[in-house]
């Protein structure tokens, strides 16, 4: 549909809603396709403007048909009740990043990392990992808060994804695809230090001298 007219103009603001709606629920069933979410875990979002697409409280990732309300970046808005209960922090990012995309997920190892260390920060071990995230920040703060939000708003002015201690990671991109794809590779940098520290420790095991 081309757009010039009034009439045309407000078709192809419907087209594009649709468009932006159907992106969300797509890239919603290939976070839990992938495992970076389960059951009502993570939220997902995408800037619209000055407003915000974002999936709704207690949502499956995977079931979000009618389950994505829009809310203004600034707030309140009419529906921020019934957004995810990280609203605060997709907004603080949007506010004070570029970002037009932001992921939050669950992945298990994104959560055991975050607990096994009390550093701010992992390096990642496998060289794909570390091209897309040379570092990956850690970041504290009860979810649902503002003082998550500033924190991960923090971080993600300089880098695409951060680690929440306990509760999984968080991205920012320039687009749906690239949101997903960095916790994507937070989950794979993750996944890749466990099993590489777990191997080096039985094989650190199996060299010790047996005793007599």
């Amino acid at each position: 549909m081309a757009c010039g007219s009034d009439s045309m103009d407000a078709g192809c603001d419907v087209a594009t809603a649709v468009k932006d709606l159907a992106e969300l629920i797509r890239y919603g069933k290939k976070m839990a396709e992938r495992g970076l979410v389960s059951a009502h875990a993570g939220n997902i979002s995408k800037r619209i403007g000055n407003s915000i697409l974002i999936s709704t409280h207690g949502s499956m990732l995977d079931e979000l048909e009618g389950k994505i309300v829009q809310v203004s970046i600034e707030g309140p808005s009419p529906l921020d009740h019934i957004a995810s209960s990280e609203l605060p922090m997709h907004r603080a990012i949007y506010r004070q990043t570029e970002a037009m995309a932001v992921f939050h997920g669950h992945g298990r190892f994104s959560i055991i990392e975050s607990l096994n260390t009390e550093a701010t920060h992992i390096v990642p071990e496998d060289s794909e990992s570390a091209h897309y995230l040379p570092l990956i920040p850690i970041i504290d703060g009860k979810f649902g808060t503002e003082e998550l939000g500033h924190a991960a708003a923090m971080a993600l002015k300089e880098h695409r994804g951060a680690l929440i201690r306990g509760h999984g990671g968080v991205t920012r991109g320039n687009s749906v695809e690239e949101a997903y794809a960095m916790l994507a590779v937070i989950e794979q940098a993750c996944h890749i230090r466990y099993h590489l520290a777990l191997a080096q420790m039985l094989s650190h095991r199996c060299n010790e001298p047996r005793r007599p």
